[in-house]
């Protein structure tokens, strides 16, 4: 068989009991019941199998799923990793370099926090009032120009949240949706941030013992930057750098045995390229569908998410 339905996880938590219920995540409660369904309707293999697949060394189980988490959130040491140690099963962890090493909080995570900790006409408002300051200085375009573009909902979210998002990811100026990203964690959220990313992250030290366990970790990055809106010198040093780490915590990092989630999903021929010149193995994004290892290009399966399957069961 080459069917494989890759399945991905970000926030697993008992979101009652933390500072951030509005999160959006799994319960563990949800997980556990989540996976129960998944034993028992799919084969959970793991990445060494899947590779074996893609070379044709080996067939998939009927009804193969892949399990893969991205992020390095300490969720995948506390809650995630446990459960799948004692189920016997493989999860592929993709943690980007900067929040592990250096405690840096990745914007993605800005963007997260804000929006549960504050009602979205606050921050929206927020937005506005800095989008207008600095188009008065001839920086930005209007604020109506950027809401008309970006204010898109998507299966998940809606046309606001959407738009709050792409302001703070991509349609700013970078050091600009920095700042603003900055001024509306500090004010809704916390101002020490690298105290926040402390317990947000797991450490490498969790990462070694998760890979001497089983566990597969593979790149997303050195910062979690969109790959496809880079340079492609400061691509390289994304990819090397991560490269590096997973070396580091006794990963697969030699060509034919590195994996890969392209942050946010973004992707594009010269990123492909890139990861295919340094011998990535096999590469996950973000479109929805069931991968065919003997159809789809290794290096760009698509994934189905957690919210796609069954929460209890």
């Amino acid at each position: 068989m080459s069917k494989l339905s890759i399945i991905m996880y970000h926030y697993v938590r008992e979101l009652e009991e933390t500072r951030y219920p509005e999160i959006k995540g799994l319960r563990k409660s949800e997980f556990r019941s989540q996976l129960k369904f998944i034993k028992e309707n799919f084969n959970v293999v793991t990445m060494q199998q899947v590779l074996a697949a893609l070379v044709g060394s080996e067939d998939l189980p009927t009804n193969a799923a892949l399990l893969t988490f991205d992020d390095g959130y300490l969720d995948h040491f506390v809650n995630v990793f446990p459960v799948l140690f004692d189920e016997k099963l493989q999860g592929s962890f993709y943690p980007p370099l900067a929040p592990i090493k250096d405690r840096k909080l990745l914007d993605v995570n800005r963007v997260h926090f804000v929006l549960a900790s504050a009602p979205v006409e606050k921050i929206l408002e927020t937005i506005k009032k800095f989008v207008d300051f600095w188009q008065e200085r001839g920086s930005v375009s209007p604020f109506e120009k950027y809401y008309s573009e970006w204010a898109k909902p998507n299966r998940f979210d809606s046309a606001e949240i959407i738009f709050i998002k792409r302001m703070l990811q991509t349609a700013l100026p970078e050091s600009l949706r920095e700042d603003l990203s900055q001024i509306l964690f500090s004010k809704y959220v916390s101002s020490d941030e690298k105290a926040f990313a402390s317990e947000l992250y797991m450490d490498t030290h969790q990462a070694k013992m998760m890979v001497e366990c089983g566990m597969h970790f593979g790149s997303h990055g050195d910062t979690h930057q969109w790959l496809n809106r880079l340079t492609l010198d400061v691509l390289h040093r994304e990819i090397d750098n991560s490269l590096l780490f997973l070396k580091a915590i006794g990963a697969p990092c030699k060509a034919g045995e590195w994996t890969l989630s392209y942050p946010y999903g973004g992707w594009n021929d010269d990123v492909v390229c890139a990861v295919r010149q340094r011998g990535c193995a096999l590469a996950v994004t973000t479109h929805v569908a069931q991968a065919d290892l003997h159809r789809d290009d290794a290096l760009l399966l698509p994934r189905f998410d957690t919210n796609d399957f069954p929460k209890t069961f």
